[in-house]
């Protein structure tokens, strides 16, 4: 969060009465917090007044414009997409992927893709308990930002039905499984990273 000059109480009134409006996620909240606090302070040195009124002055006018960020989980979904893909394209991830394809074609018959698939969809289900636990278990809050990345991960799971089918109609071929491999493994890597900038960013 942004370096503020109001007090903690200030700053925790300013996020319960967003959890109080329904702004569920904390990334979102905060987010909302930093804007809210130097709208809020701007408004008290300009105004000469105390906090608390500076803050109902200011939801009074911008409240229902303020609220409208936390249906925005479409716009929050896409920076998941475009996060994804940066990482995705980064140069040892394409290095990886080119080299399982290789070792897939060259070492890879039939029944022994068939085991890399299935064991493909036993790695997506392993992922999601693991995500859910540390989310809801752990945490014990919610992150629109931890959420998106698990949308990534269920666009892998519809990419490997797509393109493999299942254990008992396996259909793929080397080059879909091998793509399939290099997907999951950016998702693991995009998911540390996130979770890595989401502990700086909020301290949890």
């Amino acid at each position: 969060m942004k370096v503020t000059t109001l007090t903690e109480e200030q700053i925790q009134f300013i996020d319960k009465y967003l959890q109080r409006a329904d702004v569920i996620f904390v990334d979102v909240r905060a987010e909302m917090i930093d804007h809210v606090a130097s709208a809020v302070e701007e408004k008290m040195q300009s105004d000469n007044i105390e906090f608390y009124d500076a803050f109902k002055d200011f939801m009074i006018f911008n409240k229902r414009e303020l609220l409208k960020r936390n249906n925005k989980n479409f716009k929050y979904f896409q920076e998941a997409i475009v996060g994804f893909s940066r990482t995705l394209f980064k140069p040892y991830n394409l290095v990886f992927g080119v080299f399982l394809i290789v070792v897939l074609s060259f070492f890879g018959d039939l029944k022994y893709l068939k085991t890399i698939n299935y064991g493909i969809f036993f790695g997506i289900l392993g992922i999601t308990i693991i995500q859910t636990i540390y989310t809801y278990l752990i945490l014990k809050k919610r992150y629109l930002c931890l959420e998106n990345t698990s949308s990534v991960l269920m666009a892998i799971y519809y990419f490997t039905l797509f393109f493999n089918g299942f254990y008992s109609s396996f259909y793929g071929n080397s080059i879909s499984i091998g793509i399939t491999l290099f997907l999951l493994f950016a998702f693991v890597v995009h998911s540390i990273v996130t979770v890595r900038k989401f502990k700086l960013s909020y301290g949890n």
